[in-house]
C-alpha cells in the first residue's frame, strides 16, 4: 500500500468513528418534555411547602432533603413530567449526587438544586417569558 491509500483509509476510519460517537451522543439526549400548566393555588401550595421544608434544614438536614425530594417529585408529577431517572431535570440528578456524599455541605448543595427545580417548575409560563425578556434587555 502506498502512503495515499493509508491516508485515505485513515480519513475514512476517522469519519466512521466520529459518526459513531455522534449517533451515540444523540441517543443520550433527553427529548423536550411538554408540561401541564400548574394552577395558581398549586403554585402557592408548593411555594409554602418549600418554605416550611427549607426552614427546618438547620435542625434536621437529612429529613429536609428527603422532604425536598418528595416535594419536587410531587411537583413534577403534577406537571406530568416523566419521572424516569434519565428524564428527570438535571437539578434533581445533581441533588441526588450531592446527597449521596453524606455530608452537611452535600445536603446544603442538594437543597439549592431542589430549590432551583421548584422555582423552575412552579413558574407560570408568563413568568418564563418575562424572565427571558429581562435577560434579553440586560444582554
Amino acid at each position: 500500500m502506498d502512503n495515499t491509500t493509508v491516508v485515505i483509509l485513515g480519513v475514512i476510519a476517522l469519519i466512521v468513528i466520529i459518526a459513531i460517537f455522534a449517533l451515540a451522543g444523540s441517543s443520550r439526549r433527553v427529548p423536550r418534555v411538554d408540561l401541564q400548566p400548574l394552577p395558581l393555588e398549586a403554585r402557592d401550595r408548593y411555594a409554602l411547602r418549600w418554605d416550611q421544608i427549607e426552614s427546618r434544614f438547620v435542625e434536621a438536614p437529612e429529613q429536609a432533603v428527603r422532604e425536598a425530594e418528595a416535594l419536587v417529585l410531587a411537583l413534577l408529577g403534577e406537571r406530568r413530567h416523566p419521572l424516569a431517572e434519565n428524564r428527570l431535570p438535571a437539578g434533581v440528578r445533581k441533588a441526588r449526587r450531592e446527597t449521596s456524599r453524606g455530608s452537611t455541605e452535600g445536603m446544603r448543595q442538594a437543597m439549592l438544586h431542589y430549590r432551583a427545580v421548584v422555582e423552575e417548575m412552579a413558574r407560570m409560563p408568563e413568568d418564563r417569558e418575562q424572565m427571558l425578556e429581562g435577560r434579553r434587555e440586560t444582554a
